[in-house]
């Protein structure tokens, strides 16, 4: 097989529920069974690890309290012996991983995902940047530019254009298992249909090959590569890419390229976490002399006049 050309797949499974052991053994099941498939890049679909919590939209506090405190006890820790034993599992399989897991930050919860390359480590850990902040996503690995996107953040134009700069080849798309349109009288945009097609969008404006975990595979020209058969079967979908295909959408529209007007518009990214306080003026200066006497107090050279 050309080194342009390999096999990508998209992970349509149902997550062990509120069991983090369970989930990890199914994770670590599916990358196995994707790699004897052939496949190089595998997607996993918004926080797999423990499952979607959809209690809360229930909206009954006491069922969601109770729920909710077993999601967190269930959520996945970045650096942790389940996380390890993916990031092995990965290693062995030679393989590159997207994994979207819940994650558990102290007495936080995040929609996380990791990105792990075939030697186990992790090139990019992510969190969706609604209600967080994490604008970069995209890395190179040994099968090209392989960027991630959670849910609706591919529908924030500005947070788009900055994936776009970033020149990703493939994406896994990380979705929610939602509904067929209509469910329970829920508008379209929540549904499992519209979004497919926010991740086809994306794959066209930005000429690149997208995963909508856990639907479609589709070409950075927006075709359909690959489908899951039904919606309600866990199922592997499986796609022969070759990147070259990338060129020849880019000839005719390259927003990053010859179809971009930069002098006309752009964007400014400050890809950080603010802190909680920003101080003005003279009062930043006071600030800074009370952390001066803070750092002195914990190092135990802080000593009263």
């Amino acid at each position: 097989m050309s080194p342009l050309c390999l096999r990508i797949a998209a992970v349509q499974a149902e997550p062990v529920w509120l069991n983090l052991q369970g989930g990890v053994d199914k994770t670590i099941s599916i990358i196995k069974e994707a790699a004897r498939e052939g496949a190089k890049i595998i997607g996993f679909p918004e926080v797999f690890i423990p499952g979607y919590p959809w209690t809360p939209w229930a909206n009954n506090f006491v069922v969601t309290a109770a729920v909710l405190k077993q999601y967190q006890a269930n959520a996945l820790a970045l650096h942790s012996p389940e996380m390890d034993r993916i990031r092995e599992a990965v290693k062995e399989a030679d393989v590159t991983a997207v994994v979207g897991f819940a994650e558990r930050d102290g007495a936080s919860l995040y929609i996380a995902q990791a990105t792990i390359l075939p030697n186990g480590k992790i090139a990019n850990h992510r969190r969706k940047i609604k209600a967080t902040q994490s604008i970069h996503n995209v890395v190179q690995t040994p099968y090209g530019r392989l960027g991630s996107l959670n849910c609706w953040e591919h529908i924030q134009p500005w947070f788009k254009t900055h994936f776009y700069s970033q020149h990703p080849q493939i994406f896994v798309g990380a979705w929610w298992p939602a509904f067929p349109p209509g469910t329970g009288g829920s508008p379209y945009i929540v549904s499992g249909e519209a979004s497919s097609r926010m991740t086809q969008m994306v794959a066209m404006e930005g000429g690149c090959f997208g995963l909508a975990c856990c639907h479609v595979i589709y070409g950075p020209d927006g075709s359909t590569l690959a489908k899951a058969a039904d919606p309600g079967v866990e199922e592997i979908v499986y796609a022969e890419i070759s990147l070259s295909k990338i060129d020849e959408v880019k000839l005719v529209a390259d927003i990053m390229g010859n179809y971009s007007r930069m002098d006309l518009l752009h964007t400014v990214a400050h890809g950080k976490n603010w802190d909680p306080i920003e101080y003005k003026d003279d009062e930043a200066d006071a600030a800074g002399e009370r952390a001066g006497a803070i750092d002195n107090f914990t190092s135990g050279t802080y000593s009263a006049a």
